[in-house]
């Protein structure tokens, strides 16, 4: 027996249960009768439905053994109290009066009557059951006796709320994302959307008539050009799995957006495509977040393109008169020398002296500039290679400092190898010049590759070898407040006097780990020494 039998059907079982009609039951075996007693009892109660019968003379009612099942009870203690009232008092009472209510009408109308409803168990269950009946009638038109069955709908509505619920949240998540989903049936051209494709491209909800198939609907609504592209994906589903588009549509309501689509080609058995099923996206306002972007991106590239002429041309200007003011204050120096007073030769040394260190001012924010402008080309160098170049350039500072460099092995990997020369001259001139007084300097050069934590905690890519190089020293150190403030143009923990310098070389580190696409910190404790990380990609 199917879940949906045709009412008519009910007072033929409900006959063979009860065993109350004689033409059925005629002539068959009680071994028969019992068997169909037995397989309408497990249809019962796999369907979940009960058959009850109603005398219209006597009120009696009797009920299938699917009916006691439903309500809680046991036949043989519950069979003589049933009776119309004893049902409808499992009914909250104002339930019941409307079921009866109807139930009249029906009888009045000669109309099949079905009523959805809640009771409460015997065992204080609380259910949902649908009663559907049907009455016969004298030829005089009066009620003689009604047939029917009930059945418990519980898990069907309870799943039906959930789909209802379920489809609200998409309904709600579609709207507050902006995204639509839809599929489309390559065999019929059938194009199903949600709401949220409907409102995307400007239709109410419920109107997928209005779009028969798929390329009507690019007909509709893309630009010539999208509609290619497109189309193209439909007639190429034998070669691609999933694709992403993005498609310039005018909507119903005449408004321009950019749509992006991920679909993914589903197949039969055979692999052949059936079906394309995808999600849309309303990507309007990050296009244009993006085109801004770009623009400012731009202006933001051009002005500081125009900083860095400025400041080369400036600091190349600036050499001429500091080399008149240099040469000049030397003669005056020389050959008036003697003429000149304590106090005169004094103000002549100072001038000498700024103008020297004016000249490494500007041969400092060269570099810098010239860091910031030039870009070369990334070979794979040896590290170490480059390092012993360093030290050989620094031998001398080295000899005098008496310094111990414990420099261990290293990797090749893709760099631009003046300027990675020129960052670990820097970090290692800073290192000799800020020695502890009567402290031998030590000065230690190591390398690791990094771990994926380690990637994981500085915000790297995981795909990527990424080496981390690392520059320690026992010196002076500083304050770890300072860490980051070394490495801004013309910054100085120190006077002059002590420790002489421009404030540019550790800036100038900073600018080639960016052009690396890498980074550099430090680290350090007053009368420490001080530590310098510099992490760089294995390949740019």
């Amino acid at each position: 027996m199917r879940r949906e039998e045709p009412i008519d059907n009910i007072p033929r079982l409900k006959m063979i249960k009860n065993n109350d009609d004689p033409e059925l039951t005629s002539g068959k075996t009680g071994a028969e009768v019992q068997n169909i007693r037995e397989v309408f009892d497990d249809i019962e109660g796999l369907l979940l439905f009960g058959t009850w019968q109603w005398d219209a003379f006597s009120g009696k009612v009797t009920w299938s053994d699917g009916m006691y099942r439903i309500l809680g009870y046991d036949r043989e203690s519950t069979q003589l109290r049933v009776t119309d009232d004893f049902y409808l008092h499992h009914l909250d009472f104002d339930e019941a009066a409307q079921f009866r209510e109807f139930r009249a009408r029906a009888i009045a109308d000669k109309t099949p009557f079905e009523y959805t409803y809640r009771i409460t168990t015997n065992d204080n269950r609380s259910r949902v059951i649908t009663t559907k009946m049907k009455f016969v009638y004298d030829q005089n038109g009066q009620v003689l006796k009604g047939v029917g069955f009930n059945r418990d709908v519980t898990e069907k509505t309870q799943m039906l709320r959930d789909l209802m619920h379920y489809k609200k949240m998409v309904e709600q998540k579609e709207e507050f994302l902006n995204i639509g989903t839809w599929d489309f049936d390559l065999h019929t051209d059938k194009l199903n959307m949600s709401d949220g494709m409907m409102r995307l491209i400007g239709l109410g909800a419920g109107q997928p008539g209005e779009l028969p198939d798929l390329l009507g609907f690019y007909r509709l609504y893309l630009t010539a050009n999208d509609n290619r592209k497109l189309v193209d994906v439909v007639y190429n589903a034998d070669r691609e799995e999933t694709y992403v588009r993005q498609s310039a549509i005018t909507t119903g309501t005449g408004e321009t957006k950019m749509l992006e689509t991920f679909g993914k080609i589903q197949r039969d058995a055979l692999g052949n495509p059936i079906k394309i099923a995808g999600i849309t996206h309303d990507v309007t306002k990050l296009k244009q977040y993006e085109q801004e972007l770009e623009v400012k991106v731009d202006e933001l590239n051009r002005s500081n393109h125009e900083l860095e002429e400025f400041a080369y041309v400036a600091s190349h200007d600036l050499q001429e008169p500091l080399r008149k003011i240099s040469t000049f204050g030397e003669r005056l120096q020389t050959r008036c020398g003697d003429q000149l007073s304590e106090e005169g030769i004094a103000y002549l040394n100072r001038i000498l002296a700024s103008a020297e260190n004016m000249r490494g001012l500007i041969n400092n924010l060269l570099d810098f500039s010239r860091v910031t402008r030039m870009q070369h080309a990334f070979v794979k160098s040896n590290i170490r290679q480059i390092i012993l170049q360093v030290l050989e350039e620094l031998d001398l500072s080295i000899e005098d400092s008496h310094a111990m460099i414990d420099l261990q092995a290293m990797p090749e990997i893709e760099v631009i190898p003046e300027q990675i020369k020129q960052l670990f001259r820097n970090l290692l001139s800073n290192a000799l010049k800020f020695q502890r007084a009567g402290i031998p300097l030590q000065i230690s050069i190591s390398h690791q590759l990094m771990s994926r934590e380690e990637k994981e905690k500085q915000k790297l890519r995981h795909s990527r070898r990424y080496h981390k190089f690392i520059v320690t020293d026992n010196g002076i150190g500083f304050e770890e407040e300072y860490a980051e403030r070394i490495f801004q143009l013309f910054q100085r923990l120190h006077g002059k006097s002590e420790y002489p310098g421009s404030g540019i070389g550790l800036a100038i580190c900073r600018k080639i780990a960016d052009n690396h696409h890498g980074m550099i910190s430090a680290s350090s404790q007053p009368d420490h020494g001080a530590a310098f990380t510099i992490i760089l990609p294995d390949t740019q």
